[in-house]
């Protein structure tokens, strides 16, 4: 029973850092970009070429949704659009350098956040915490794949 107990209360508290990191992103986007245009652009960065429907899988999202996201980082000079030299129907999707600087500088002041966040906490117990969801990770992904569940991260 206690290890339930224990259980709620890590629920509870995830929970709350999730609200609390996801207000505190809100802020430092300062509404020049959603979260989730942030998180397409840094996706977009760790995949050097993406398609709409990569990111329509990837976000779990329709391909209109994801269509209608990539339309607004094109539009404000974020992203470019490449057609494939091989087959004319599929078109690429990059970071220009405005993106990738946009990009940087969020990153930037997302790592200052991050350092004020957890400056209570030393190195070693970062890393342990790090273990730690490596271990719930990679717990999650044998269960799902024994169920043949796949869930896009990437």
């Amino acid at each position: 029973m206690v290890k339930k107990e224990k259980l709620i209360e890590f629920d509870t508290l995830f929970q709350e850092l999730v609200k609390n990191s996801t207000c505190q992103l809100k802020g430092l986007l300062n509404g020049l970009v959603t979260e989730t245009q942030f998180f397409l652009l840094k996706l977009m960065a760790i995949h050097d070429h993406c398609k709409a429907a990569d990111i329509a899988h990837i976000l779990d999202i329709s391909p209109s949704a994801a269509t209608t996201i990539i339309d607004r980082l094109y539009k404000n000079g974020w992203i470019e659009r490449d057609r494939s030299e091989q087959d004319r129907r599929i078109v690429w999707l990059n970071l220009t350098a405005q993106g990738e600087k946009l990009l940087a500088d969020i990153e930037t002041k997302r790592l200052q956040l991050l350092v004020e966040q957890f400056d209570n906490l030393t190195e070693e117990e970062i890393e342990q915490t790090c273990q730690v969801f490596k271990k719930i990770f990679a717990g999650i992904e044998n269960r799902e794949s024994r169920k043949g569940c796949t869930h896009g991260s990437s």
